[in-house]
């Protein structure tokens, strides 16, 4: 099996149970199982980190002082990993310059080949700015007609502190003969005449000569001289009535007609300098780093890179922008906007949609020079434009900023830099790629993850997408629960056996025993609406919306239809507004109406609750209180006169003086990784001894931050405050989470569930109408069917919700769908349908529509 398997053995990484697997390689693997089962340690604690450990401990010494230091999992053996690349959901930036070209690392190839093969045209004349060499200017000038007299010369300047005698000698000295001053042929031996004569710089005549084919190597000897001693300029002086206008030299520039000698001759010049000769003005010579907005050598001086610049009316509350008048938005300077590929300057290659930009590459007018030096970065152009494309994002453009796009849509743009490569033999592990995808674009996605595979890499792949189980060529389910009851290898093989009967959880619903979710009855939309005029924001076609009030509502479409914009960007701005609670300004809209019907708007999204390994689920809910208020009550506690605030780790008094309450001790590595280490003082426990020798029922404050919410609703019987607190986290399905879980380590669905539960109790008294974004996400179908009890329990006391979602579970529960559409980007923004999932599922121009129908027809057969 070696060498045809990843092969793990008593791995014990968090909550798995000394687990023994063999993954095979070169074939997509789907681990799936409840939330908090332990398929991420699994999957990136374990497969990930070891294939990354193993590959950097292949570098040397100097190298791995650059890298992220990562630990050995906790295992017995593993053996055959390949070297390993992780692809999971990290944050969205919310800067301005982070966009879809700086995460794809698309414009860094674009500079690139911009830098490599880009036309430079000069910014005050326009006209085309161009190096000649000896060989190309003599090729230049043979264009002319044959016995046509040329004299060939350079320019030459005085150094600093030289004078006119001593630039004579020097000339002298290099074997020159003949020099135009004064608009005359003179001799470098009359020293007294070229002494009085004027300022104007000595033109040294190299060569005079006839042109014709005999006279190449002479011309391209001549040349070279005079680019050598004219600083990177040759001045050729070519007869006039032997050159009409039309007839210049394409890589030359003529100055004037001169008289010399009492005829008259056009000066033409050449530089092998990036100079623009008409206005005399030079340019730095091309590199990636001068057409980037990120470097000060590229950004525009006024908004250094950003595109816009702050208002300067200071009587408005927050800073206002506007588009930066230097660079109207550019925001490279003028010299980087001076190059140019098939007319477009950088900026414009940027502003162009995906779709046009790989239209533009194909059109290319490039010789076969330019075709050699140019083939690394037009690859990877096309790979990773290819794979935005396959994954249907095309309507983009790369200059769009990441806060700008949907979940969906930075999903797949975070997948491209790992997905768009050409790498082999390598392992992939990729966390949910399929979140905040419709399931037309999940498809897509299918299709790109399988052609990773094919070129001969392994993929494992953290999923609950039906539609990424059934196209796995094997199935690892682990469970059978969450937390503690998880952690073990309850299922393995493929799609045919998981289907079979009893054979694992995810298979009962894949196989349509469980979960069907179509209820009976159908809550009416009989108890008012919330109605949207004119909602045009983004890619909003002028919108008037009514949104059910009382039901469960959820807002469909593929990724980019503009739902998000209309519910989140919106409604809810709309309806803060006349709340008077604090929110961003919503996009343009005309009015709402409907408000009077609800007390409270409240907008449940996937933003982290926290970056702060001090916050964690117990903080957030604030059970944190209730629970240090048990332990203050002890006897133990009264007797050291211990308040609520010594069972704090964040405030002095009961904290580890040592770690200030973190429980570790970061060491400065200076040139190296920072490392840290376990507190040695409170061993990582967080308090100070005195306070841990406090118990109750047994327990010291931080063995309780270590139970689970489930262990720890048991262990606070008789408490009602905390078990009221932490019902709510067992009502939206987090009973797995330990209590002092570091807030920074939750997935966006986990702290989307946790702050849903911080809001149950505060609206129970309200009409309150909950706006969701994608709930499901990181759910399996059974965490799914606990959370529509929970949407239940909401509806039944008279709350509304509104929910953003593209999952086939939810939308068959769902009392009333709105489907935006028909695609994205500018082919979306419209309503396509509405009305109950039977109804939208008959609308044939619904891509929702479609997948809907085709998941009712399945369920209602197979039961």
């Amino acid at each position: 099996m070696t060498g045809r398997n990843i092969e793990l053995r008593g791995v014990a990484v968090h909550n798995l149970k000394h687990v023994d697997l063999d993954i095979p390689l070169h074939q997509l693997v789907v681990l799936c199982g409840v939330s908090g089962s332990g398929k991420t340690s699994l999957a990136l604690d374990t497969l990930f980190a070891e294939g990354q450990r193993r590959y950097i401990e292949s570098f040397s010494i100097y190298s791995r002082q650059f890298l992220q230091r990562l630990d050995k999992p906790a295992a017995d053996r593993i053996d055959g990993i390949p070297a390993s690349i992780a692809v999971t959901r990290g944050e969205v930036s919310r800067a301005s310059r982070t966009t879809i070209g700086t995460t794809t690392e698309t414009l860094d190839y674009l500079r690139l080949l911009y830098s490599k093969i880009g036309r430079l045209f000069c910014p005050s004349c326009g006209k085309a700015v161009e190096r000649s060499s000896a060989q190309s200017a003599a090729e230049q000038l043979l264009k002319l007609p044959d016995a046509c007299r040329v004299m060939i010369g350079f320019a030459a300047d005085a150094a600093d502190g030289e004078s006119r005698e001593q630039v004579v000698a020097r000339l002298q000295a290099a074997g020159f003969v003949r020099v135009v001053v004064d608009r005359r042929t003179q001799n470098l031996a009359d020293h007294a005449s070229l002494a009085v004569a004027t300022t104007e710089p000595l033109l040294v005549i190299v060569d005079r000569i006839a042109t014709g084919p005999q006279s190449i190597q002479r011309l391209r000897d001549s040349l070279e001289t005079a680019l050598t001693n004219g600083s990177g300029r040759a001045v050729t002086f070519v007869e006039r009535d032997a050159l009409a206008t039309s007839d210049v030299p394409s890589a030359a520039e003529p100055l004037a007609i001169v008289t010399i000698d009492d005829r008259p001759w056009r000066r033409i010049d050449f530089t092998s300098r990036l100079e623009c000769l008409r206005c005399n003005r030079q340019f730095a010579d091309p590199e990636p780093r001068r057409l980037s907005f990120n470097s000060p050598l590229g950004a525009c001086p006024t908004c250094e890179g950003a595109g816009e610049v702050a208002d300067a009316d200071s009587k408005r509350r927050a800073p206002m922008f506007r588009v930066c008048p230097a660079c109207q938005g550019n925001r490279v300077n003028e010299e980087a906007l001076a190059w140019r590929l098939a007319g477009r300057n950088i900026a414009d290659a940027t502003r162009i949609t995906i779709d046009d930009a790989l239209d533009f590459l194909a059109r290319l007018p490039l010789t076969e020079h330019q075709k050699q030096i140019s083939r690394a970065p037009v690859a990877q152009l096309r790979s990773r434009l290819g794979f935005l494309q396959q994954v249907g994002l095309g309507y983009l453009s790369l200059d769009r900023t990441l806060r700008t796009l949907s979940g969906g849509e930075v999903q797949r743009v975070s997948l491209t830099s790992a997905l768009g490569s050409n790498l082999v033999n390598m392992l992939y592990v990729l966390d949910e790629p399929s979140v905040g995808l419709h399931p037309r674009d999940t498809d897509r996605l299918i299709y790109a993850i399988k052609g990773l595979k094919d070129r001969g890499n392994s993929v494992v792949v953290v999923e609950h997408e039906e539609a990424m189980l059934r196209a796995a060529d094997q199935l690892i389910e682990i469970g059978p629960a969450a937390g503690d009851r998880g952690g073990e290898i309850v299922f393995q093989g493929p799609l045919e056996e998981m289907l079979a009967p009893g054979a694992s959880l995810t298979g009962e619903f894949l196989a349509g025993r469980r979960g069907i979710s179509i209820p009976e009855r159908r809550r009416p939309t009989n108890r008012g609406w919330i109605k949207l005029f004119g909602a045009r924001g983004n890619n909003l076609q002028n919108l008037t919306v009514e949104f059910p009030l009382g039901v469960l509502c959820l807002v469909t479409g593929v990724s980019g239809a503009g739902k998000s914009t209309l519910v989140q960007d919106t409604l809810y701005g709309a309806l803060a507004r006349r709340k008077n609670k604090a929110c961003d300004e919503p996009l343009p809209y005309d009015d709402v109406v409907g408000d009077g019907q609800i007390d409270d708007v409240i907008l449940v999204d996937q933003d982290p609750i926290g970056r702060s390994a001090r916050s964690n689920p117990v903080t957030y809910i604030k059970a944190f209180d209730p629970i240090r208020a048990v332990f203050a009550e002890t006897i133990e506690a009264r007797t050291h006169n211990y308040s609520t605030g010594h069972f704090s780790f964040n405030v002095e008094g009961g904290r580890c003086s040592a770690c200030e309450g973190t429980g570790y001790i970061q060491i400065d590595m200076q040139f190296m990784t920072d490392i840290f280490m376990k507190c040695s003082q409170c061993d990582g426990a967080r308090y100070r001894k005195e306070i841990l020798a406090v118990k109750y029922r047994g327990r010291n404050i931080a063995e309780v931050l270590a139970m689970t919410v489930r262990e720890a609703f048991g262990f606070f019987r008789g408490q009602p405050k905390v078990q009221a607190r932490l019902k709510q986290l067992i009502d939206v399905g987090l009973e797995y989470l330990q209590l002092g879980q570091p807030a920074n380590t939750l997935s966006s669905g986990e702290a989307q569930r946790l702050k849903l539960a911080a809001h149950l109790s505060d609206a129970s008294r309200n009409r309150t109408l909950f706006i969701l974004d994608e709930p499901t996400t990181g759910l399996h179908f059974a965490d799914v069917v606990t959370l529509l009890d929970c949407f239940e329990a909401l509806l039944s006391v008279g709350h509304s919700l509104i929910v953003v979602e593209h999952n086939l579970q939810l939308m068959r529960a769902a009392d009333y769908l709105i489907d935006l559409g028909p695609g994205a980007g500018e082919d979306g923004g419209c309503v396509v349908a509405r009305g109950t999932p039977e109804e939208v599922a008959r609308c044939e121009a619904s891509y929702t529509g479609r997948f809907l129908a085709m998941s009712l027809v399945h369920l209602t057969s197979d039961n």
